[in-house]
């Protein structure tokens, strides 16, 4: 079975600082502070919202249409793959 939904991965702390959402990956003693847009997508990876979900959610959120901010929310959960913060899901 895949899973279809990106997760925090669970080594993972949330802080604010400063208004500012601040991840911490105990693994790798690594922070990384998210910009507006990847906050956004943060708060709404929940282990059961897909990433169209995502897309469709903030889209309405931002007065915008899902093509507007479909690439944002992509490059939002590649990134934070790419820092161990969320595990995407399995292909197929």
């Amino acid at each position: 079975m895949t899973r279809s939904a990106p997760v925090p991965a669970p080594a993972v702390r949330e802080m604010d600082i400063d208004g500012e959402v601040t991840l911490f990956h105990e693994p790798t003693q690594t922070a990384l502070v998210l910009n507006e847009t990847a906050g956004d997508v943060w708060r709404l990876v929940d282990g059961e919202r897909t990433a169209d979900d995502i897309v469709r959610l903030l889209a309405s959120s931002y007065g915008a249409g899902p093509d507007d901010v479909r690439g944002g929310v992509e490059a939002a959960l590649a990134q934070l793959a790419a820092h161990h913060v969320v595990d995407l899901p399995s292909p197929g």
